[in-house]
């Protein structure tokens, strides 16, 4: 499926994702064999932060990665563009609806970014990538994990499917 540009990529992102909430994790589990589990938490170990430190999820969806901070002893709030992911979350971090260009969050005001599976369903990356330089404190961490399509034939096969 290829996505439409600007305001209309917009709502087509968030249209989608709040039709898919109740089922994105399934999915997910299915689709990566339970390997993006194993990717959260390496990319967390990844983040080399204190316990302690505060840390934005973004494109949280149904809050995965918030979890996991949590249980590593950092501290988690979630933002997501849909209010069904929101809607769908099971953590007990502080949610919040926004815009992850434009970000409802003090500069310089956290000490790590986390997000996941999200890079092709932004607007722009340009401006995304703007308001990580903005928001994270001066040393802070940044961890993006994203897809890349498998060397392997048959799960290729299923990478193209689920991507597109």
């Amino acid at each position: 499926m290829t996505l439409p540009q600007g305001a209309e990529k917009a709502r087509a992102v968030r249209s989608m994702f709040d039709a898919i909430a109740p089922r994105y994790d399934l999915v997910n589990r299915v689709m990566t064999f339970r390997m993006d589990v194993g990717w959260r938490r390496r990319t967390i170990r990844e983040l080399a932060l204190a316990p302690g430190s505060r840390i934005l999820d973004l494109a949280c969806g149904t809050g995965d990665f918030c979890r996991e901070l949590t249980t590593k002893g950092l501290v988690p709030m979630g933002v997501d563009f849909s209010w069904g992911m929101l809607a769908a979350a099971r953590t007990d971090a502080p949610l919040v609806q926004g815009d992850a260009l434009c970000l409802p969050t003090p500069a310089a005001s956290v000490d790590g970014v986390t997000c996941g599976f999200a890079l092709r369903n932004f607007v722009e990356l340009d401006p995304f990538f703007a308001e990580l330089a903005r928001v994270v404190r001066p040393g802070g961490r940044i961890a993006l994990l994203e897809v890349a399509e498998p060397a392997n034939p048959i799960l290729r096969t299923g990478h193209r499917f689920w991507i597109g």
